[in-house]
């Protein structure tokens, strides 16, 4: 577990980086085949259940945009920014789900992400298997999570 109640309390580590750095490693030294280099990067990554009802989450939103599915996207692994695109998402408009929203990204920082998560529902569920690229290389991940609510994350996108 990286995050516990809010706290970093560990990093992911390959066998070959924590051994340099005195710590245990993670077993988080992935590569796509035998011919490429190991590096650190995940595996599985989860937010656990919460427990709010997500039809709750959204009637206490006045504002906001509904993520049903996210696409592609990239992440600035050095500092955490990230942009990914919204495949499927709605405005959320006086606690109710209305417009869908077309051609929209969601832009945003990891770490400031997790600290604005400030409602966080019941019903985990294990999203589509999914592929993590990294310096030329593909490998398998899985994530999961609840409905859970961020009070401020950047979209962005044409109006029309």
């Amino acid at each position: 577990m990286l995050i516990e109640n809010g706290v970093l309390t560990e990093y992911m580590w390959d066998w070959l980086r924590a051994r340099q750095e005195g710590r245990l490693g993670t077993g988080n030294g992935r590569r796509e085949s035998y011919q490429h280099l190991p590096m650190v990067r995940m595996t599985n990554t989860y937010v656990l259940a919460g427990t709010s009802d997500p039809d709750e989450i959204v009637r206490q939103t006045p504002h906001g945009v509904y993520v049903a599915q996210l696409g592609g996207g990239q992440v600035n692994t050095a500092t955490g920014d990230f942009v990914f695109g919204m495949t499927e998402a709605y405005l959320i408009e006086d606690g109710h789900i209305t417009e869908p929203l077309r051609d929209a990204n969601l832009i945003g920082n990891g770490p400031d992400v997790l600290r604005n998560i400030d409602a966080v529902a019941a019903d985990f569920a294990m999203g589509m298997p999914g592929t993590c690229g990294k310096q030329g290389q593909g490998v398998p991940v899985g994530d999961g999570q609840p409905t859970l609510r961020v009070s401020a994350l950047t979209v962005g996108g044409t109006a029309r």
